[in-house]
């Protein structure tokens, strides 16, 4: 099949087969998937239909690029290694003689055995990082060594990002690597952010060292970037056959933009699964440093979590505006002429804001029926809600055209 093996907060991974099975019971034709994620559920439908994806943030849909679009696999880590790592090399020491200093620091900081002493260094690491980091004129990449190092990433571990970037961006401009290879291995640094930022798993926010998790601090921040990268960029693969794969589409908008634009043009769609936000966690939050990645824009940086300015607010995650939100967005997929499968769960803000979802279904389609029940984790990776997952019951709803 493929897949990318990120993990992704509300991911319906564990849900995807039964929601596949759904899908089936569809009129024939091409599947949008309106919020794809990370794909889960379009690679569990993928072998029976061409697959359209969206998404509104930008690195999910780098994703379903790369598993529903691509030409090219991966590059093996062997291979990538061999293309990357003479430019990766230089620029990393050219970003470190600009924090040199820091990055002595930092050095000082993982050797602390007890938390006083790895308080004190952190302090001085912080202070010598802020003087360098103001001095710092650098005129090629050092996104990351600039605005993220020493708080989700280490010092050593920015520059790496930046010059597996500066890498990346070298070689497809001398035509060493195609679009495809680049999106991969983007996405395979992306994964990598993950792993190693020292966070719960996304980008609220970093968290702070204290006594009892210092330890993990330094675990985290011993960690290769570049070992790391190429690690995963290992477990990369595409889904599907070539062909097939040619003639899948990509959109990187906001589905109830595009979903209407769809209908007025007559395309030819049989289903829509549609998964909106249900919890009022907006997740341009938690996943803005990969928006950053992709777009390596050195945005003007704000907040504990170091958001970029104007992120994507979804109607779905407000309590006052997801009712109606959910009202246009099923009104606009019964334009289309598709049916639709609506995954909700009973205690999403829809059913919180007295929302009958099964009414709201019935204004647009002439058949609606709850197809599946489902017990289910929803992942937070301890979001607003301070856990890990949430036990919720899922439904799944399927509304015919016809």
């Amino acid at each position: 099949m493929g897949g990318v093996s990120i993990t992704y907060m509300g991911t319906k991974r564990a849900l995807a087969p039964a929601v596949s099975d759904v899908i089936r019971q569809a009129q024939s034709g091409v599947m949008l998937d309106a919020f794809s994620g990370m794909c889960s559920v379009g690679e569990a439908v993928a072998d029976s239909r061409q697959i359209w994806n969206n998404d509104v943030q930008i690195f999910a849909s780098e994703v379903a690029k790369a598993l529903f679009k691509s030409r090219d696999i991966p590059l093996s880590p062997l291979s990538c290694g061999d293309i990357h790592f003479g430019i990766y090399r230089k620029q990393r020491e050219r970003v470190s003689r600009s924090f040199a200093n820091s990055l002595v620091a930092e050095a000082d900081l993982l050797l602390a055995t007890s938390f006083a002493a790895f308080k004190a260094r952190l302090a001085k690491m912080r202070q010598v990082l802020t003087t360098e980091i103001a001095k710092c004129h650098l005129r090629s990449p050092h996104l990351f060594s600039e605005i993220y190092s020493g708080t989700f990433f280490g010092i050593d571990q920015a520059i790496d990002i930046d010059a597996i970037v500066t890498s990346l961006q070298s070689a497809r401009n001398k035509g060493m690597i195609t679009a495809d290879d680049h999106r991969w291995c983007t996405l395979a640094l992306g994964r990598t952010l993950l792993k190693v930022a020292n966070s719960t798993g996304h980008f609220a926010q970093y968290l702070k060292p204290k006594p009892n998790t210092y330890q993990r601090y330094i675990a985290l921040r011993k960690r290769s970037v570049w070992a790391d990268w190429l690690s995963s960029l290992a477990i990369l693969s595409p889904v599907g056959s070539s062909e097939w794969r040619k003639e899948n589409k990509v959109f990187n908008q906001d589905s109830l933009e595009l979903i209407p634009r769809l209908a007025r043009k007559n395309m030819d769609i049989g289903v829509i699964y549609a998964d909106p936000p249900y919890t009022d966690d907006q997740y341009s939050r938690f996943y803005h440093v990969l928006e950053t990645l992709c777009l390596y824009d050195y945005p003007k940086v704000t907040g504990a979590g170091l958001y970029r300015p104007g992120r994507f607010q979804t109607p779905f995650s407000l309590k006052a505006k997801a009712p109606a939100a959910l009202q246009k967005l099923i009104e606009a997929c019964a334009k289309t002429g598709a049916d639709l499968v609506l995954s909700y769960p009973t205690n999403g803000l829809i059913s919180r804001a007295d929302g009958d979802i099964r009414s709201m279904l019935r204004k647009s389609f002439k058949r609606v029926e709850i197809c599946r029940s489902m017990a289910h984790k929803h992942s937070t990776f301890g979001a607003s809600k301070g856990i890990a997952q949430a036990s919720i019951t899922e439904l799944l709803y399927l509304a015919r055209s016809a």
